[in-house]
């Protein structure tokens, strides 16, 4: 099973670390930063030290360096691309790409599919955005207890996502001592962004808009609409046509316990939920989380009506597969008017029975659909004509453990 590994390139703030952020934090991904990297090549100081070490390893490893880092760290959190396991997410962000050569060399690893999305700012909204963040950044080091507050501003990234497992050494702790001590002042000329975006190594990351599989232009797309669009092209909300949910809905003509069904079929379920029970409902983000896994859901509605109860789910209509329609009958006093009714109403694909009175003395004993006595068969044909539904589960008795199962589920 392949890596994935989504490659961001793009000029200088475009968005490449706010985009990188958002997805570790919503779906989970691991995120590599290029410049941790760097920093261990001895690319360590300000943004014109990270773009010559670039260049440099470029030249000395024909681009590959990228590429070993990136295999070094997988490895390090167990996931090697051989590997079946792994307790983190193998959806990997590398922050960021900015040669040719350095895609060659992720391409040509095996066991990683790589995906490269690339950003693009134009010049004036790099500047301002570069500007921006020097100054909260010097802010922070005037006035550090005031780092922490909550500021308003549109571009703030937001904190990077904790992982469940410690990240391995990667050199982001035991950073240089200037960058602890640097002052505003420090390197101002080097790091100024007139300087940085005339450098060699800014200019060849404008090229690579034509080498990537999603270009977006941020000057156009606030942030959360980038993270949405990306994340819809990779394919992390699942297939929108899947239809992962199952319903048990009580008849409307009498009162029906449809627990002893729930239990039944919960082991074929990843999710079991019941809207309005004292589990809180989950979010749009975990809904979507749990079908882009292709996890199934079954769903006991505690009312009579199915479009009822996906809406308190919170569930789209689409994702509905089957609506199995639990009844209770007893042979002549059956309600035949409420399950036209009910049937109606929540247009099921399967029923469930439980047999009682009269039908349950006779039938208590069988555990098998061809043991049932000819005037139970007769029966359930014709609730099944009336329904416009098969009978997919029957309990004999209201007694009983077990639901009997007519066909696989």
């Amino acid at each position: 099973m392949a890596v994935t590994v989504v490659v961001v390139s793009g000029p200088i703030g475009a968005g490449k670390t706010t985009l990188a952020q958002g997805l570790a934090r919503r779906f989970g991904a691991l995120h590599l930063r290029s410049e941790d990297f760097l920093r261990k090549h001895g690319g360590a100081g300000s943004r014109r030290a990270h773009q010559d070490r670039s260049i440099t390893l470029d030249r000395e490893t024909a681009g590959r360096w990228l590429a070993e880092e990136v295999l070094a760290a997988l490895h390090g959190y167990g996931l090697d691309a051989s590997s079946r396991t792994g307790r983190v997410s193998r959806l990997i962000i590398v922050d960021a790409a900015s040669s040719e050569a350095q895609l060659d060399g992720l391409r040509g690893s095996p066991g990683l599919r790589v995906v490269h999305v690339h950003l693009k700012a134009p010049e004036p909204e790099q500047a301002l955005r570069d500007a921006e963040r020097r100054s909260r950044a010097m802010h922070e080091h005037e006035a550090p207890s005031l780092i922490g507050v909550a500021r308003a501003h549109p571009i703030e990234l937001p904190p990077r996502a904790p992982l469940e497992d410690a990240r391995p050494d990667t050199g982001k702790e035991a950073r240089p001592p200037e960058e602890h001590s640097c002052t505003p002042c420090a390197d101002a000329e080097p790091d100024s962004f007139e300087v940085a975006w005339a450098h060699p190594a800014e200019r060849a990351v404008h090229a690579l808009a034509s080498l990537a599989e999603f270009v977006v232009d941020t000057a156009r797309t606030p942030p959360d609409a980038v993270l949405v669009r990306v994340a819809s092209r990779l394919g992390l909300y699942g297939r929108p046509g899947e239809r992962l949910v199952d319903l048990v809905v009580p008849g409307s003509h009498d009162s029906v316990d449809t627990r002893p069904l729930t239990v039944q079929l919960a082991p074929h379920y990843a999710l079991l939920l019941r809207p309005g029970g004292p589990d809180p409902r989950p979010s749009r983000e975990e809904w979507e989380d749990a079908f882009a896994r292709g996890h199934r859901v079954l769903v006991e509605s505690a009312g009579p009506s199915a479009s009822g109860c996906i809406q308190a789910a919170g569930i789209a209509p689409g994702r509905v597969r089957r609506v199995v329609l639990a009844c209770r009958s007893e042979g002549r006093a059956f309600d035949w008017v409420g399950l036209r009714e009910a049937a109606s109403l929540n247009a099921p694909t399967d029923l469930a029975l439980t047999l009682a009175g009269e039908l349950a003395a006779t039938n208590w004993a069988a555990r098998r659909f061809d043991q049932l006595t000819d005037e139970a068969r007769h029966h359930l044909e014709e609730l099944e004509r009336v329904a416009n539904a098969p009978v997919s589960f029957l309990a004999p008795s209201p007694e009983a453990r077990h639901f009997i199962e007519r066909r696989p589920w």
